[in-house]
């Protein structure tokens, strides 16, 4: 018994099965694809929510497909694809649906009709805009007198000297009652515009109705120089330096 006590211990190795090892190692290179493949998936989630949507035009006319999936495959004689860049067209129908909005009155539809037509200014000049009207009692008068009035556009243009300066012109025809009689009036305008790129993002936007445009400044007054009702002008002397802002200018001018 005491020579089995006094004898050495015999060292102990501990190895693992080699199939285990070879299991193991197969989980590692598993996990490694999985985590590969997680993190594709998230890059092309991410790519595919931030990139511009995938569009194909078609040419009614002809069933010519001239742009598939952001490619533009060239022009049709009723179709042709460009770079966006806001244009004098786009300058003109901002202007002449302000001039519509601002003196073609309903009544069941005025007040959505100024919303419309604060929101293409420039902000500040908006809220001066906004202020002014209700201060001079303008639209409250229009309401009394029910005013109803319609606008032609005779003419509308940009300046060759200035691409941001506008003049138009046209008749505002006005039916309202005063000292409890109809009244009808006729009266031609003449309007100058300096507009401004718009400097919200994205630039083209529903308040500039997309145009990528605002209206920084405006002038309006009476073609034959006479004074008019503020009912009828909107805009009269004493809001020409306020709520339209200081005098446009050319760039000669200037």
């Amino acid at each position: 018994m005491s020579d089995v006590l006094s004898a050495p211990y015999a060292p102990l190795y501990m190895s693992r099965d080699p199939e285990d090892v070879v299991t193991i190692s197969s989980l590692f290179k598993a996990v490694w694809v999985l985590l590969i493949v997680l993190a594709l998936s998230v890059g092309i989630n991410i790519y595919l929510s931030l990139r511009k949507a995938d569009r194909i035009i078609v040419d009614k006319s002809s069933g010519r497909v001239v742009e598939l999936n952001n490619r533009d495959y060239g022009s049709t004689e009723t179709v042709s694809i460009s770079p966006d860049t806001p244009s004098a067209t786009d300058k003109k129908y901002l202007v002449k649906e302000f001039l519509t909005a601002l003196y073609e009155v309903e009544q069941s539809t005025r007040e959505s009709q100024v919303n419309k037509l604060l929101r293409m200014l420039d902000p500040d000049l908006s809220i001066s805009m906004a202020t002014r009207l209700k201060q001079n009692g303008v639209l409250a008068a229009e309401k009394a007198e029910s005013v109803n009035s319609s606008w032609e556009l005779q003419d509308l243009t940009v300046d060759e000297n200035d691409p941001y300066v506008l003049r138009a012109i046209g008749v505002r025809k006005i039916r309202r009652k005063a000292a409890g009689k109809d009244v009808e009036e006729s009266v031609q305008l003449k309007a100058k515009f300096l507009l401004k790129d718009s400097p919200s993002s994205p630039v083209r936007n529903d308040n500039n109705l997309r145009t990528g445009f605002t209206i920084l400044r405006f002038r309006v007054e009476p073609v034959n120089g006479k004074s008019v009702s503020p009912v009828t002008l909107i805009a009269d002397d004493a809001e020409q330096e306020t709520a339209a802002g200081p005098p446009v200018y050319t760039a000669q001018e200037r």
